[in-house]
């Protein structure tokens, strides 16, 4: 028997698909040309993210204090389509590209929620390390089970 599939986001006042958060870009994420700065991308990834999986029920600290393991980044890039600006309400995509035993893939694209014109596109990469020896390890096993149930995130069935 399958488990019911989590109901959808409430993002503030959007019902949204499960693998996508909103933010207002705020200050701290702009430079002095009021663009937001390309490294905040990163911490808006991070956001999108970690939200999307709590609101899936699987927290960082779930994976740190029951699944023993620290995820660690081993590659990160983006590539900007045009600039997000001060206020600029944005939508993040969050996708899975690559779930192997030790590896876990993230795609995440970035589009203003006005107009739905793509901002930017980023890519992370993460491996684990057990909390108890400090060396390599699986991706936790309740991660990938979630991760393989949730269509949203776009996972082809052989990982890739």
């Amino acid at each position: 028997m399958t488990e019911p599939a989590p109901p959808e986001i409430r993002d503030e006042d959007h019902l949204l698909p499960r693998n996508v958060r909103h933010v207002r870009v705020r200050m701290h994420h702009t430079d002095l040309g009021g663009a937001v700065y390309h490294g905040a991308y990163f911490d808006l990834f991070e956001d999108a993210r970690t939200e999307v999986f709590r609101a899936l029920g699987y927290t960082y600290r779930d994976c740190v204090e029951a699944e023993g393991r620290l995820m660690i980044i081993v590659r990160a890039a983006c590539d900007y389509k045009r600039p997000a600006r001060m206020d600029d309400e944005l939508a993040i995509a969050v996708q899975v590209d690559q779930l192997t035993r030790v590896r876990l893939g993230f795609a995440y694209e970035v589009s203003l929620t006005a107009t739905g014109q793509s901002v930017a596109f980023g890519q992370q990469v993460f491996a684990f390390l057990d909390t108890r020896t400090n060396r390599p390890t699986s991706v936790p096993p309740r991660l990938a089970a979630l991760v393989r149930k949730t269509p949203e995130f776009g996972l082809h069935p052989d990982g890739r």
